[in-house]
């Protein structure tokens, strides 16, 4: 008589056996790190796992074990934005266990350990999605053309491959995430892991419970659309303006007809007020990014080096668009992809976000998606920052509202050490659970800011405590 793990892992060895021969997947577990002194304090994983129908898609990963529990902690694939901005990024500059030293100069950047990082709680996946993000690649040239879709489905064949060569952790709480762009196809991700998994006589390999979302893309109208109401919420606009553009667009500032002056005049008058504001955070400067400076950088030196040096000399103020050089440049040496196994011949240069991918953005909005998920028994987690302008809290507050779920922890405030650090509002529909969370201070994709403030959110939301 076989219980029912019993079963389950029996079920698990089967498909094993049946996929074994042909599954094109590699892994190789990385004891040390260019830039980093000494051996790594926690067991880091890169590889290589082949999607599609002939796996010509090789999808680059890293894994860090969690440092507290690795065998009973959540398991957390985190997504970066973009499309086409490597999960390196996230893992040098959001939550991963190490980041590059600012302070440090020279060919190699120095990496130290991140205070904040989730992998002290959490075993966290980092995929390089779409194909040409980062170290993935794909074999044949029709591989490179992707979307929303094909995201989704990569990552799916790709989270099945990956658990039953990790049966370790098949009984671990998984959970999927992503800031900005890349919360898009995560929520339709969800729904399938979930859905494919409950289906009657099924043993599902992903025990997923729940998701997390950073400052979410969730609707192209609804976000883009919120821009200008928060422009006029944070003083960018007048009153005057804001009133006249509301009645001459109709509320609608996406869809503007040509032949309507008053609201293209009105839009145009907007623009100019808000066009040398950091849309990331509204009271950060906007970074040196002009073409001529650009040319001018790179005809004196080429180097990633160079170019951030240079920049750092006509600038008279730093800009957090600078450290994005340093992953470029830690990436691109030689010692660093012989490090991370990273095969030969497959990627040339390594750019932080690939914006030359063959991507289509073929999904528009996800809400319904989200309707869907709220009869479910999952968790929710949305966090947004009160200073982002490229995807307002306004516009995710609004999506949430239309999913006309009951408050159960109405609006509050939350605190790390004792002071305010955002606030909070949880919602419910029966066993499933939404909880919002503002991050005060907070820009775009809000670790990257506050740090500390998010690693204790996300410390008190994954063991079920009140934020």
């Amino acid at each position: 008589m076989i219980n029912a793990m019993g079963w389950r892992w029996w079920c698990v060895i089967q498909v094993l056996l049946l996929l074994g021969p042909f599954m094109a997947s590699s892994h190789s577990i990385i004891r040390n790190l260019p830039g980093f002194s000494g051996d790594l304090p926690f067991k880091l994983e890169s590889g290589y796992i082949g999607v599609g129908q002939e796996e010509e898609v090789q999808l680059f990963y890293l894994f860090v074990e969690s440092q507290r529990n690795p065998s009973k902690d959540p398991i957390l694939l985190w997504f970066v934005g973009g499309p086409g901005c490597s999960a390196l990024s996230a893992f040098l500059f959001e939550n991963g266990p190490v980041t590059i030293d600012r302070n440090s100069s020279g060919i190699l950047p120095t990496l130290v350990l991140n205070p904040y990082a989730w992998t002290q709680v959490l075993n966290v996946m980092y995929i390089d999605l779409p194909v040409g993000t980062g170290f993935s690649y794909s074999q044949t040239q029709q591989g490179y053309y992707s979307n929303d879709t094909l995201w989704i489905e990569n990552t799916y064949d790709f989270l099945q491959k990956w658990f039953i060569d990790h049966p370790e952790f098949v009984s671990n709480p998984f959970y999927i995430g992503g800031g900005s762009y890349s919360a898009l196809p995560t929520v339709p991700l969800v729904k399938k892991v979930y859905e494919v998994g409950n289906k009657a006589g099924s043993s599902p390999l992903i025990n997923i419970k729940g998701f997390v979302l950073a400052s979410p893309f969730t609707d192209a109208f609804l976000d883009m659309n919120s821009r200008v109401a928060y422009a006029h919420q944070m003083s960018l606009i007048s009153d005057e303006l804001y009133e006249s553009i509301k009645a001459s667009c109709n509320g609608d500032y996406v869809n503007r007809i040509p032949n309507n002056t008053k609201c293209v005049s009105d839009y145009e008058a907007y623009s100019r007020l808000i066009r040398y504001i950091n849309i990331n955070q509204i009271l950060e400067p906007v970074c040196i990014n002009t073409p001529d400076l650009k040319d001018r950088i790179l005809l004196e030196d080429s180097s990633s080096e160079g170019i951030l040096q240079s920049l750092l000399k006509v600038s008279n103020f730093w800009c957090r668009g600078y450290d994005h050089i340093r992953v470029n440049q830690w990436a691109n040496n030689e010692d660093v992809r012989n490090a991370l196994h990273i095969r030969e011949g497959t990627k040339g240069e390594f750019l932080r976000c690939n914006k030359s991918l063959s991507y289509e953005t073929n999904l528009q909005s996800v809400v319904d998606y989200h309707r869907d998920l709220t009869k479910t028994n999952l968790q929710c987690l949305v966090y947004c920052a009160d200073l982002d302008l490229a995807i307002p809290h306004v516009g995710t507050q609004a999506w949430i509202k239309s999913l006309n779920l009951k408050i159960d922890d109405p609006w509050r405030a939350w605190f790390v050490d004792g002071q305010v650090a955002g606030y909070t509002q949880i919602y419910k529909n029966h066993d499933y659970f939404l909880t919002y969370v503002g991050v005060k201070g907070a820009g775009h994709v809000a670790q990257s800011y506050k740090p500390k403030e998010v690693l204790q959110m996300i410390e008190r939301w994954f063991s079920y405590a009140l934020i």
